[in-house]
């Protein structure tokens, strides 16, 4: 009954997110629409940018949306091997260090149209991105590593066993 329940938060969390992404894609052409309408070119790239964003934005809350529902309900699947672990981190760290690049380079554009003091923020972003980027490869590298060392099938065969004896909360 639990494993239900669970299966079915996680469900109702993915279509709520997938219901954001598509809220934040018409508010994001809501706002574009907006800047037509008001025949300013700066009011234009301006709101241009903020569609943009908020599609980025979109897209990092689908992506989301997307891994809850392939790892936790399809494939009804603890990550056990390294391998799963690696493939499944590296997939969702790579959305996440997508996103913020887009909201990075948005950030520096709209700051191209502002002060030069705005120009650290994005900057800084920016070089979170790329400090992500680096831990991620470490991540690949480490977890590479440990897919090569070898288990012993039986130690492996003993794990699953104990899990399988342990009750169900």
């Amino acid at each position: 009954m639990f494993e239900a329940a669970t299966r079915g938060m996680y469900l109702l969390a993915a279509v709520t997110l997938s219901l954001f992404a598509l809220l934040f894609i018409g508010l994001s052409a809501l706002t574009v629409v907006e800047g037509v309408v008001a025949l300013d070119s700066a009011v234009l790239t301006s709101t241009m940018l903020d569609g943009v964003g908020m599609i980025v934005l979109a897209i990092a809350v689908f992506e989301i949306a997307k891994y809850l529902y392939e790892e936790e309900i399809v494939r009804e699947r603890e990550l056990r091997r390294a391998d799963e672990a690696r493939r499944t981190l590296t997939k969702f760290l790579t959305t996440i260090i997508i996103a913020a690049s887009l909201e990075g380079l948005v950030l520096v554009f709209e700051a191209r149209t502002s002060e030069i003091s705005a120009i650290i923020y994005p900057v800084m972003l920016l070089g979170v991105v790329t400090l992500l980027v680096v831990g991620l490869g470490a991540f690949q590298w480490l977890a590479r590593r440990a897919e090569s060392i070898p288990v012993d099938p039986r130690v492996s065969e003993a794990d699953e066993g104990e899990e399988d004896k342990r009750p169900e909360l």
